[in-house]
């Protein structure tokens, strides 16, 4: 029997795409984040270090097969960009995306969530995003970018979306301003590529056979 599970991307992809469109300003991101470390690090001076992510949790290996494999890490010269409000994050657990595409992806399983790291041809930087462990079986995990319009010619693909989806996922349905693309999940991976503009507003996860 198949199963059909709607969630919502309106907030979480308006934040995935300003993240990846900002990332020319990655160096001002540093900073700004480091001022607000140290600011929390002052404040909670007393309180003992969170320890870092040593293995993926039971779950998240269960329902991710990614995180079943040896882990790769993330290349050292992406560690010292890789920003996370988790102290807990260990680059040492990225496990490589097998999506053949320019750039490269990573899923990081971390303290009760999963995050994606990203990296896109032509932006400096490298962005991240997170989200819990329960939101990631229940709606899957994706990264978004778009091609800038003076460097996409004609008729050419503007937008990507590279996301991982749990065991037992077939497709997914990316729903945009009222269209529907389905794109099939191989090996938990799925990825969309088209010349829509705008963030979707939602995705279902079609379940069943397959994934």
């Amino acid at each position: 029997m198949t199963a059909s599970t709607t969630v919502s991307w309106r907030t979480r992809a308006s934040s995935l795409v300003a993240l990846l469109l900002t990332l020319g300003a990655a160096s001002c991101a540093s900073e700004t984040g480091t001022d607000a470390t140290t600011t929390r690090t002052a404040s909670t001076a007393s309180r003992p270090a969170p320890h870092t992510v040593e293995w993926p949790t039971r779950l998240q290996r269960e329902r991710f097969a990614l995180l079943r494999t040896r882990p790769e890490g993330l290349p050292a010269r992406l560690r010292d960009l890789v920003r996370t409000r988790d102290a807990t994050f260990n680059p040492e657990l990225a496990q490589r995306i097998p999506a053949l595409l320019p750039g490269g992806y990573w899923l990081v399983p971390d303290a009760g969530q999963i995050c994606v790291v990203s990296v896109v041809p032509g932006t400096p930087g490298a962005g991240t995003v997170c989200g819990s462990t329960r939101q990631a079986i229940r709606e899957g995990i994706a990264t978004i970018s778009f091609t800038p319009a003076e460097r996409a010619p004609a008729g050419a693909p503007t937008r990507l979306v590279v996301g991982v989806a749990p065991e037992g996922t077939r497709d997914v349905l990316v729903h945009t301003h009222g269209s529907v693309t389905a794109t099939p999940v191989v090996r938990g991976v799925f990825v969309l590529r088209d010349s829509v503009r705008v963030p979707s507003d939602f995705v279902e996860l079609r379940r069943g056979q397959g994934g």
